[in-house]
């Protein structure tokens, strides 16, 4: 069957039944729709860095936010970060928590964009050289909730708001 005939014949079959042509293009619309929101909820990929205490309680973060001892937050070494979230973990515990400093080190280190580790491990930082090499900095109640006794490596990404950690198996 040539080419043309088949069109043609698509074509009478469409106008015989335009009821059903609309309900799939509205079908492909949905999955379409769901396909492109999910790949736009899926979570960043994790990124594996050493990790400090914040602390700074009393201060302003570069947010402006007080912190306070029950202040729930990270700081990432660039303000591209400021007011996403992440999910944190450590060992067998995980939060998620908004981004609400920049630090530590450094304020223009977006190494998760450019796939390099944080500008802290090549001992290059900001203002001073850094005297460790983190790349995320945990608010205490943060580092306490996640189970850390001592600065140590956790793992994190960037997630969208009202995303859930689901509970490890």
């Amino acid at each position: 069957m040539g080419r043309r005939r088949i069109i043609n014949r698509a074509g009478r079959w469409a106008r015989r039944h335009p009821g059903t042509v609309n309900l799939l293009l509205a079908a492909l619309l949905a999955v379409l729709g769901t396909w492109v929101i999910r790949a736009a909820l899926e979570p960043a990929p994790w990124q594996r860095v050493f990790a400090t205490r914040e602390g700074e309680i009393g201060k302003r973060t570069s947010t402006g936010h007080r912190i306070t001892p029950e202040s729930l937050f990270v700081a990432l070494p660039h303000p591209r970060a400021l007011g996403k979230h992440v999910e944190v973990r450590y060992r067998n515990r995980a939060l998620v928590v908004p981004v609400l400093d920049v630090g530590p080190w450094n304020i223009d280190d977006d190494y998760w964009a450019t796939s390099r580790r944080p500008a802290a491990e090549r001992s290059r930082g900001a203002y001073r050289t850094p005297s460790n090499r983190a790349g995320i900095d945990l608010s205490d109640p943060v580092f306490a909730a996640l189970g850390l006794r001592d600065n140590d490596w956790v793992e994190w990404r960037f997630v969208h708001k009202g995303y859930l950690v689901l509970p490890w198996l």
